[in-house]
């Protein structure tokens, strides 16, 4: 089955593009790296073989951050990386926070699957389909790494105040983060994992010790919008309990949550690559 053929308007973007070369950037580029390299490490030797097919010599953590610096030039796809669910909402629903005009954002009166559920989903088919494009599978493959990171960051799931990014306040006693104000939403995004002073590997390490020492393997199934649901529970919580600033106090009661959706974010796209590129060739 071709897929591209119910999904016109979907594959022209993809053509569009993989036309365009891969960036590696310093969540934030750090946090979809750890997820990504995490993830790597526990790819089946057939999945990592069709992986190598498709990135040749580039490591999934060098494609992790691509997403976020294509959507200057393709706007259609500003709402692929979150899930505006309302905070008071018991969980995601389908019609009201995917399948609906948001923000009047490109393209949404035709296209209405502009959430990060249906698009983990949509993109993870093309991944699985060996008679779809090498060029369609490996740009599938580029927006799956960072879409579950996405997925799995808790006000990447919440409406509220446009996910935290209108609640401004100092991070670490700076009100500046890079080129924009700092936020509670870019303080999940970035800082936290920053501040942690952990190189990539590092980090990875510790996520392995925290999988085991929680048994987060039992926990690495679900939908994207039982991921999306986890987050949304976390987002209100840190929503309700939010700081007049983000500062070490702040930093060691949270640091575990973060710790522990980096690592269910790795394990679950492991676990959706090794199904979706791990069954042998017919």
């Amino acid at each position: 089955m071709n897929i591209c053929k119910p999904l016109t308007t979907l594959c022209a973007v993809l053509a569009l593009l993989a036309a365009f070369p891969v960036q590696l950037f310093a969540w934030s580029g750090k946090g979809h790296a750890i997820v990504a390299e995490l993830a790597e490490s526990r790819l089946t030797p057939s999945t990592r073989a069709e992986v190598k097919q498709l990135l040749g010599d580039q490591s999934l953590a060098s494609i992790s951050d691509w997403a976020d610096h294509v959507k200057g030039e393709f706007p259609q796809s500003y709402g692929w990386h979150f899930v505006d669910i309302p905070e008071n909402a018991a969980g995601f629903s389908e019609t009201r926070d995917c399948s609906r005009l948001q923000r009047n954002r490109w393209n949404t009166s035709v296209d209405h699957d502009n959430c990060v559920v249906d698009r983990i989903e949509m993109f993870a088919q093309i991944l699985e389909d060996r008679s779809a494009s090498h060029e369609d599978r490996l740009t599938a493959l580029k927006w799956v790494v960072h879409l579950v990171a996405d997925a799995h960051q808790p006000l990447h799931a919440v409406a509220e105040a446009h996910g935290g990014n209108d609640i401004e306040l100092p991070v670490f006693g700076s009100m500046q983060c890079g080129p924009h104000p700092c936020s509670l939403h870019a303080a999940w995004d970035d800082a936290l994992i920053w501040h942690a002073n952990l190189r990539n590997r590092e980090y990875v390490q510790m996520l392995d010790q925290l999988i085991g020492t929680e048994h987060l393997e039992q926990q690495a199934g679900g939908t994207p919008a039982d991921w999306v649901n986890e987050s949304h529970a976390d987002a209100r919580r840190i929503l309700e309990t939010r700081p007049a600033t983000v500062d070490e106090a702040y930093y060691r009661q949270n640091i575990v949550t973060v710790n522990r959706r980096l690592a269910l974010a790795g394990l679950r796209l492991a676990q959706l690559l090794n199904r979706a590129l791990g069954q042998p060739r017919r």
